[in-house]
């Protein structure tokens, strides 16, 4: 047997059994969610778990119909006057875009629906000022 020193460099002496594993140890097990508190977290597919966070809301039927009909009405603006009717895409473009992001919240926007109403057109305002009776008001 040797008197020197056991194992400078953590080399393993032949003939004696490991007293590591030869991959190194495992990382200890994490967390399942790692999330923000107070947040529940529900199982995923593959194992991990997920916050289970509140759902946007759906995109209203009312406002989307009114965005997709002033589409197909500046659509039809252009073609009918051979491309000069693509000025109307000033006003057009803009509202619809707003209308667009107006479908996902669940507040009102009488002042787009009457705009859209007297500028755009009279079937997608009034589409979106008859949706605007289901919805709450901005907080002030």
């Amino acid at each position: 047997m040797t008197t020197g020193p056991e194992n400078p460099y953590g080399e393993q002496q032949p003939g004696t059994p490991p007293t590591h594993q030869p991959y190194g140890t495992p990382p200890p097990p994490a967390p399942p969610y790692g999330g923000p508190p107070n947040v529940p977290a529900i199982p995923s597919y593959y194992g991990g778990y997920q916050p289970h966070l509140p759902q946007r809301p759906a995109a209203s039927g009312l406002y989307v119909a009114a965005a997709v009909i002033n589409w197909v009405v500046l659509g039809l603006l252009t073609l009918g006057t051979c491309g000069i009717g693509i000025i109307a895409a000033a006003w057009f473009i803009p509202m619809t875009i707003f209308i667009h992001k107006g479908a996902n919240d669940r507040q009102k926007h009488t002042a787009l629906g009457v705009c859209t109403l007297l500028f755009c057109n009279i079937i997608s305002g009034i589409l979106m000022l008859v949706e605007d009776g289901n919805r709450e008001s901005r907080p002030t």
